[in-house]
């Protein structure tokens, strides 16, 4: 059996977790077992919240699977200027391969650049570059859920069932494009049957974020149509709900990702859908992909690898509710 190492550092505000998986003598020269050095960069970690624990999973079981080093670069706290120094670590690690949350493309350029220029291949992972392809990023593919789709959908889902008076799409990340695209896409959808919405900005901060919600809604009583981003929007919103007597009916809410008390809640009915987009394949191909890239020249056939949106009720939770944490 192969003898793992896990090693943990914390360097500032960067979290690095080193997989290390030695290749055995035996496998040395073979050209599966070509020795890779992969570095991952994201702008999220499961230190503090839970989608991403879903997202390390994948990385560290391709890791595994396939015999590669795999060093994740984290922040403690969503920290874009953060991320983007971490990018310039990893490149100065001089790995075989890179993955990275393109959460930023303007901020996030020339560190990713000067990646692809040393010929590093780059893997975007999570969050694409949304820009018009002309001004889009150069990396091989970027593997994650449609993001503008995965809004605009849940939208759909809840203007045919329920038409509603206003929507608020919670944001506990402004700024970060993947977040702004799902609320871009519920705001679009609403606007289609002249139903006012906007986006609402908390926090990471679970508390904090509980008394934004409320104070929202005390001040616009008829909003009745909630998209939340997350466990870390979810888990204030069910808070919220529970403080002010808000049960199933009273309000409509969906969500994207899905975590145990998010199932709970699907479940009971107080929340309509869940968005799965697929967390663990959002941290598995990455690292598959650039393992294949650098041991066998082999790529993904498009520079958008697509692993959602998909949806979860009360038709499929059960299916997958045992999932949820570890691969959903």
């Amino acid at each position: 059996m192969k003898a793992r190492k896990l090693i943990l550092l914390v360097l500032g505000t960067t979290l690095v977790l080193a997989i290390g998986v030695p290749i055995a003598p035996m496998y040395a020269a073979a050209p599966d077992r070509v020795p890779v050095n992969i570095y991952a960069v994201s702008h999220g970690a499961c230190a503090w919240d839970s989608f991403w624990c879903v997202v390390e999973r994948g990385m560290k079981d391709a890791a595994s699977d396939l015999g590669v080093q795999l060093t994740l670069l984290t922040t403690d706290k969503f920290d874009l200027e953060a991320t983007a120094q971490n990018i310039d670590r990893a490149v100065a690690g001089k790995p075989d391969a890179l993955a990275v949350t393109v959460t930023d493309a303007v901020l996030f350029q020339e560190p990713i650049m000067r990646a692809i220029k040393a010929g590093i291949p780059v893997i975007a992972y999570d969050s694409c570059d949304i820009r018009p392809k002309a001004e889009r990023l150069p990396y091989v593919t970027c593997v994650g859920p449609k993001q503008y789709e995965g809004g605009y959908l849940g939208a759909d889902r809840l203007v045919k069932k329920y038409k509603g008076t206003k929507g608020v799409c919670i944001n506990e990340q402004v700024g970060h494009t993947l977040a702004d695209e799902r609320c871009r896409g519920f705001t679009d959808r609403l606007a289609e049957d002249n139903i006012p919405s906007e986006m609402l900005g908390i926090s990471d901060d679970p508390a904090q974020s509980t008394t934004v919600i409320g104070d929202y809604y005390a001040a616009n009583p008829k909003t009745d149509l909630f998209l939340t981003l997350g466990p870390n929007g979810a888990d204030p919103m069910y808070a919220f709900m529970d403080a002010n007597g808000l049960k199933a009916g009273d309000i409509h809410h969906g969500t994207f990702d899905l975590s145990p008390k998010i199932s709970e809640r699907v479940k009971d009915g107080t929340t309509d859908f869940a968005i799965d987009g697929a967390p663990y394949l959002v941290g598995y191909l990455p690292v598959m992909w650039l393992t294949m890239i650098h041991r066998h020249g082999l790529y993904p056939p498009d520079d958008f690898t697509a692993t959602g949106p998909a949806f979860i009720d009360k038709t499929n939770i059960d299916l997958v509710a045992a999932q949820a944490g570890t691969f959903r």
